[in-house]
């Protein structure tokens, strides 16, 4: 038998470790550390050149000494380590990254420029470049590099939210959100890289499968960091493009445009902020997929219904579906939606002329029955050497000049990883102007299992008949509709109302539960539109229960960026409205409807 690891030998494991990768953190990187102070010199002449010389002089004197610091100056690190020596180590690396990555952050204090926006983006997404570098150099310790992120991105997005621009403060919203995505992600790449120190530092006859893991954790992070730079590189032409059309919008408005030409500006913005917000909704899905955040419940699928769904939602009679009435199959009815949503999104992007099908045919599969799935398209077709690399994140054929209008490239990626839950397998054949078929096989579902899904279609059906018309554009807001608005945040709060007024609605305007309910008059409400995460001891969802309560007419919806299937399915119970973040202004007015209607 093998003895067990005693507690003393998992500590030692452990401090070898944490050596180990101090000693990774502080190894001379000298041609990396040239090219950041180029890179750095090239960024202060711009902002000098366009905004203020002293300011760059001053932040680029700073880069220079950090440089001057961490170029000749190294950290010497004692030997042999003691776990006294090793403590004093961790805290004086953490110290010279906080000095290092502070210095390079207030960039966004010194070259922040409060009265131009085109600055203001272009500085916030240099910093946000410098982050997503800075987590794979600047140190495998995570909390030096947690607090180099921090340092590096805190300033401006303080200075964004303070004195920025409205573009600008969308875009320090965002820089939170990347900050927090990155002290994610610096947790997990060291939580992977002390493991593949741990299988290193193991017995010699565990070296292989140690070199093994070490590799397998390399590509993982090669992986990673492909993935956040082509992310980066997506996120950016959004936000330029909306900054770009604000400052055009601005210069029509001062210098009296006509009307058509403000119009083609706030298109060409919409077109950015659908673009901005289809990216950071797939980004979403895919941190949601890898992080297992949604179980999978299997169950009983009738596909006819589900596939004649996905055609309607394409529109333009662009999908014929070929499946039998008793084709039902066992598996995750949320995770096959989005499967086949996804193939029939691309089929149709890269059909620009022709139909796509949907077919569903019997297959065996040992002693029992499968259903094979295919989305089938007559559009530009794969070439064999591609036919693996569409798979991949970010990657698109056919778009090699990255139009927006044309996706992300995340769309098959969603549907390799969704696949991979499932345990199917998705197999394309495809030719260069012949098309192609996406497919994969399903098992069949048991007798039981198809009556009662035939039963649970049917009664859907017939529950969506009995609903109303959702999409009714015809008719009219009542002017001098109430509408109760709890939103803590001012941007979006000023947004909303202004649309409401806009629509000749009344809007009650709150930044908190509790100030809500001790001053709106609940008997003049029509309507109440209460964001889940608000400030104090109520948030959203209990400010839309005691408003029940008190008015069980009144017509609620709960409105958040993250929106989950559980929020839904308890609005669905109580006969609320579920808005996601940012809110489409259609969906809004139907709210609105059904409030007057009701």
């Amino acid at each position: 038998m093998n003895p067990t690891p005693t507690l003393s030998t998992a500590g030692s494991d452990r401090f070898e470790i944490q050596c180990e990768v101090l000693r990774l953190s502080i190894r001379p990187i000298g041609p990396v550390l040239l090219v950041q102070y180029l890179l750095n010199c090239g960024v202060a002449a711009l902002f000098a050149w366009q905004y203020s010389p002293a300011r760059a002089l001053v932040w680029i004197a700073l880069i220079t000494g950090v440089t001057l610091m961490r170029g000749f100056f190294p950290q010497r690190l004692p030997e042999p380590f003691t776990p006294v020596t090793l403590r004093a180590a961790q805290r004086t690396h953490t110290l010279r990254t906080g000095i290092w990555e502070l210095a390079h952050g207030l960039a966004g204090l010194l070259l922040f420029n409060p009265e131009r926006t085109d600055l203001q983006l272009l500085l916030g997404l240099i910093l946000m470049g410098m982050t997503l570098s800075s987590a794979f150099s600047v140190s495998f310790y995570t909390p030096a590099t947690q607090l180099a992120i921090t340092l590096l991105l805190a300033p401006v997005i303080l200075t964004g939210l303070w004195l920025g621009a409205p573009v600008m403060i969308a875009v320090a919203v965002i820089g939170i959100g990347l900050t927090a995505m990155m002290w994610k992600l610096v947790a997990e790449r060291s939580r992977q890289l002390e493991e593949n120190i741990g299988l290193r530092l193991n017995e010699r006859t565990l070296r292989e499968q140690a070199l093994a893991g070490l590799r397998a954790s390399e590509q993982a992070q090669a992986e990673r960091l492909r993935f956040f730079s082509a992310a980066n590189h997506d996120l950016r032409q959004p936000v330029m493009a909306i900054g770009l059309q604000a400052e055009v919008l601005r210069q029509q408005l001062n210098n009296g445009a006509d009307t058509q030409a403000v119009q083609h500006t706030v298109g060409s913005l919409a077109r950015a902020q659908q673009a901005l917000e289809g990216l950071t909704n797939q980004l979403l899905e895919i941190g949601r997929i890898e992080a297992a955040v949604d179980p999978l419940r299997p169950a009983a699928v009738a596909l006819a219904p589900l596939l004649q769904e996905l055609a309607r939602q394409a529109g333009e009679g662009r999908v014929r579906v070929r499946c039998p009435a008793g084709a039902v199959v066992w598996t995750d009815t949320v995770s096959l939606r989005r499967v086949l949503a996804n193939l029939v999104d691309n089929a149709v992007k890269f059909t620009p002329r022709g139909r796509v099908l949907l077919a569903v045919r019997a297959r065996r599969r040992g002693q029992g029955l499968a259903w094979r799935v295919e989305v089938r398209d007559s559009g530009i077709g794969i070439a064999a050497d591609a036919q693996v690399r569409v798979f991949n994140d970010f990657e698109q054929i056919g778009n090699v000049e990255r139009n927006l209008q044309r996706g992300h490239g995340l769309g098959l990626a969603i549907v390799r990883r969704l696949a991979a839950q499932l345990g199917i397998k998705v197999s394309l054949r495809s030719a260069p102007g012949r098309g192609s078929v996406f497919s994969f096989e399903l098992p069949a579902a048991s007798s039981a299992d198809v009556a009662s899904a035939a039963s649970a279609a049917e009664t859907k059906a017939q529950a969506q008949l009995a609903l109303p018309d959702a999409t009714d554009t015809t008719r009219t807001l009542r002017p001098g509709l109430a509408v109760l608005v709890v939103e803590d945040n001012a941007v979006v709060a000023d947004s909303l109302s202004a649309l409401l007024r806009q629509w000749a609605v009344e809007p009650r305007v709150y930044a908190s539960a509790a100030e809500a309910l001790a001053l709106a008059d609940l008997r003049a409400l029509d309507a109440a539109l209460c964001d889940i995460r608000l400030p104090g001891a109520l948030d959203g969802i209990a400010l839309a229960e005691k408003l029940q309560r008190q008015k069980p007419s009144l017509a609620i919806a709960l409105i958040s960026a993250d929106i989950n299937e559980a929020t839904q399915r308890l609005a669905a119970e109580r006969g609320w409205h579920a808005l996601r973040k940012p809110v489409q202004p259609d969906e809004l007015r139907n709210v609105l409807l059904k409030a007057q209607r009701g």
